[in-house]
């Protein structure tokens, strides 16, 4: 898969509407800081994921004369043509082919892979950042996992607004009842993506980098006897404490990951081992994402002098010569097949 041209109006800081087109290769986005380089990317992300990869509201996304916006693209996979558009008027919407999809709809056609040199320490040290980013790598070989986690997320906010103003103990039983099926179901999607994303890190790369997946109970393991019962009767037995304190005490919205280095979590390292480390945790993805689709997903890479080192550099330009990357830089760089100047600030 990749891109080869996107369209965006009234998006960030690009004024007016603004064209690019790219190559299935190595593509770098360079210009002074301010003139939308970054707003390119952040447009390609939300074609993939319908939202930015900064928490900020769709709103905020608008430009600041603009009271919508319009993202389109052209993508190439396995040699056929489509198109993606994301829009945003009173109401976002994406659309595949000009027909009205969802995100798992998207996914199953285009999927962009973000690494930046701003967000690694952040998302090492927080325990909600690093679930949702392996959530996002999980849906790039499981599409249907995000339609899992918005009917998983609807259902825990009912759950939870009847803890809090009307807590009644034989309707919340039949809550849990709908909550174990998809509690179940996700806690076996991450273990099992564990256990890839691992056996390729310890293949591929470095065998004392790990990636361990803790459920919200000890009783949710990664076994055959873990079943729809076991789930059922964990829920139950909390139902008095969380009617108690009024929340929800066991759910997939609570479970944790985290990244250890030689058996020592890798929040504890300098950040420059952070970095290469979870570059090395991306790389591992790129080719189980292969093995699972038989084709790359697209790498997007903001401030691509700052994200990578040298030695990096060349491993993914060498490693992955078939791979759409799409970058961004303050400088020109002789590496990209494709190089796009961005020369007045928009």
């Amino acid at each position: 898969m990749y891109i080869e041209s996107i369209k965006i109006s009234g998006f960030r800081n690009i004024k007016g509407s603004e064209s690019y087109r790219f190559i299935n290769k190595k593509n770098l986005i360079y210009g002074s800081n301010g003139s939308g380089k970054t707003s390119i990317i952040e447009a390609i992300y939300v074609l993939g994921f319908g939202r930015s990869f900064l928490s900020v509201k769709k709103k905020e996304l608008l430009s600041f004369d603009s009271d919508r916006f319009f993202i389109d693209s052209s993508l190439i996979r396995s040699g056929l043509k489509f198109n993606i558009s994301a829009v945003m008027n009173n109401k976002f919407s994406l659309f595949l082919d000009e027909e009205k999809t969802t995100i798992s709809g998207i996914g199953e056609s285009f999927f962009p892979l973000f690494f930046s040199s701003n967000d690694y320490v952040q998302l090492i040290a927080s325990k909600s950042n690093l679930r949702r980013l392996f959530d996002k790598l999980i849906f790039g070989v499981h599409s249907f996992y995000s339609d899992e986690l918005i009917q998983y997320k609807k259902i825990i906010k009912n759950k939870s607004f009847l803890l809090k103003h009307n807590p009644e103990k034989q309707h919340l039983i039949g809550w849990n009842k709908l909550l174990a099926e998809y509690i179940l179901n996700i806690t076996k999607r991450r273990f099992g993506f564990v256990k890839e994303i691992n056996d390729f890190l310890k293949k591929n790369y470095h065998k004392g980098i790990e990636v361990k997946y803790s459920p919200s109970t000890k009783e949710f393991t990664d076994d055959n006897d873990f079943n729809i019962g076991i789930v059922n009767n964990s829920l139950d037995e909390l139902l008095e404490k969380e009617i108690l304190y009024k929340n929800t005490l066991i759910g997939s919205h609570l479970d944790k990951y985290e990244i250890y280095l030689n058996k020592r979590p890798l929040r504890m390292f300098s950040s420059g081992e952070k970095k290469l480390n979870l570059l090395f945790i991306y790389l591992a993805y790129i080719e189980l994402f292969l093995s699972v689709r038989k084709e790359y997903p697209v790498f997007l890479i903001d401030d691509y002098d700052i994200a990578m080192d040298e030695s990096n550099k060349a491993m993914l330009m060498e490693k992955y010569p078939d791979m759409q990357i799409i970058a961004t830089s303050v400088r020109k760089n002789k590496d990209f097949d494709n190089i796009i100047e961005l020369k007045n600030p928009r």
